[in-house]
């Protein structure tokens, strides 16, 4: 059902408002996630019914054309929701800068389907998925955490480049399904650079170790960028018994890192 995408946005806002000590209202973050939510279920369905018949398809995909029915009435639902609540609760402010982004993320749709065509021209749509969604999760704390300030920024380049290289991580291991259903990718336009993503992952997690001692204010958030890129890696060089869908589902788990903090401050 998409949960993993919101999910991930809202802890790592919660991470970022924590460490620059930024206010973080509970609508902005219950407007995230729903907004989140709503724009992957839009792409899981577009992507899903996007295929022609007899056209190989992953278990996401599938689970989603036979579940058609309620996933529509799910869009509908949390859309309303969504706009009931930014409505609501969001600051003018924080309204306009969401609502670029969110633009962005229609436009980013739009060029999606059918098959996604305008990647076979500009090969960067795992870039501009970790981009939007690193503005969607950050775009509440702009009013407090100024996007100049270089701890803030250095910290916001760390995260998406974290959530890129998820993008095309998964890109990679699943390169096969998208040339059989005819998709273009930055594995299928570049596989030489998407074969490497394992190695990044490993580069930015020393480099986020590294980070957090140049830039201690900012070592919750490298902290978190270091374990999940690491262990992103891992996945990349796990063994053979890994599915491509089980390491998809883990590639997008290893990045609740923050949820560790979140709980020790609780306990």
């Amino acid at each position: 059902m998409c949960l993993d995408a919101p999910i991930v946005a809202v802890v790592w806002l919660w991470l970022f408002a924590r460490t620059f000590h930024a206010p973080l209202h509970s609508g902005n973050a219950l407007a995230l996630f729903l907004t989140a939510w709503l724009i992957y279920l839009a792409d899981r369905l577009a992507d899903a019914v996007s295929l022609t018949a007899g056209t190989p398809r992953s278990l996401r995909q599938d689970f989603c054309l036979r579940h058609r029915e309620i996933w529509i009435s799910a869009l509908l639902l949390v859309g309303g929701f969504d706009l009931y609540v930014i409505w609501r609760t969001i600051a003018p402010g924080t309204f306009f800068a969401g609502a670029v982004v969110g633009i962005l993320a229609v436009i980013y749709l739009a060029l999606n389907y059918p098959r996604g065509l305008v990647w076979r021209w500009l090969a960067a749509k795992e870039l501009a998925i970790g981009l939007l969604f690193t503005a969607g999760t950050l775009v509440a704390l702009l009013p407090t955490a100024p996007p100049m300030d270089p701890t803030f920024l250095a910290s916001g380049v760390a995260f998406g480049a974290l959530c890129s290289l998820n993008c095309i991580s998964i890109a990679w291991w699943e390169r096969e399904l998208d040339r059989a259903q005819h998709k273009v990718s930055i594995a299928t336009r570049h596989p030489g650079f998407a074969r490497q993503a394992g190695k990044i992952c490993g580069g930015l997690a020393l480099g986020s170790l590294a980070m957090m001692f140049i830039i201690p204010p900012a070592r919750p958030v490298f902290g978190c960028v270091a374990v999940s890129a690491l262990l992103l890696a891992l996945l990349e060089f796990s063994p053979g018994r890994l599915s491509d869908d089980r390491r998809t589902a883990l590639a997008d788990l290893v990045l609740l890192t923050p949820i560790l903090p979140l709980a020790a401050m609780v306990l």
